[in-house]
């Protein structure tokens, strides 16, 4: 649906989507002042750009990282301002040229990414999620920080409670979701474990080595999807255990 509102157009340089309801993106560009960040309007759509965080930046994947780490901290602020969290999310980055000019075909891309984002509820009501994270308080920590949102730390975190959750068997369930499962496990762990709260964006310190077939980090969306489905599956494990 087109936005209503105007918005400043785009300068040079990274912008990366925003989506979520209009009024509160207009909330928070409103809310930017000063802060280096900016809110543009590109087609029908809305994106962040942060010069000086984004033009350091080489991948695309970098820029997206980043911007998810920017919003998760604009999240905590708002928090703090109105007692609430903004339900918005980043999505993918483009790159704007000098002429103000950008490929279409890659604004294109980044909203289709973000068509199918959270479309799926999980398998278990909002009770059962309550109930097999009760007594489970690794479990518990683990969707308190997947809920503060998308930055590379979070879902560091998010996952390492998992595996604590989880115990010495953890590798074995991962595998046990099938190849594409684990591979997809080692691409997210290569892309986000360098990060640090201090760093909470993507780093390519990760300890990990990247996968054969990969070159390029794992995306912020494929990142955050992955974290949901093993959450998903751990939640409706634990429950299944609670019952029997």
């Amino acid at each position: 649906m087109p936005i209503p509102t105007l918005a400043n157009r785009p300068k040079a340089g990274w912008a990366v989507l925003l989506y979520g309801p209009p009024p509160e993106i207009q909330l928070l560009a409103g809310e930017l002042g000063d802060s280096g960040l900016e809110i543009v309007r590109i087609g029908d759509h809305f994106f962040l750009q942060a010069r000086e965080v984004f033009d350091p930046l080489s991948w695309p994947e970098e820029v997206a990282w980043a911007a998810a780490a920017v919003l998760q901290q604009m999240n905590t602020a708002a928090r703090l301002r109105y007692a609430m969290r903004l339900p918005i999310h980043s999505g993918a980055a483009i790159l704007v040229n000098r002429e103000g000019f950008w490929d279409q075909d890659d604004v294109d891309r980044a909203v289709e990414e973000v068509r199918g984002d959270g479309a799926r509820p999980l398998q278990v009501s909002l009770g059962k999620i309550w109930t097999a994270a009760r007594q489970r308080p690794h479990l518990a920590r683990a969707l308190d920080q997947f809920a503060l949102g998308s930055a590379a730390w979070n879902l560091r975190q998010t996952f390492e409670e998992v595996v604590r959750e989880l115990g010495p068997q953890w590798e074995a369930w991962i595998a046990a979701r099938g190849r594409a499962a684990a591979e997809e496990c080692a691409w997210f762990r290569a892309t986000v474990f360098g990060s640090t709260p201090r760093r909470p964006g993507l780093s390519r310190r990760s300890g990990f080595p990247w996968p054969k077939d990969r070159t390029r980090a794992m995306p912020p969306l494929a990142a955050k999807t992955f974290v949901r489905s093993v959450l998903d599956e751990l939640v409706l494990l634990r429950f299944k255990d609670g019952r029997s």
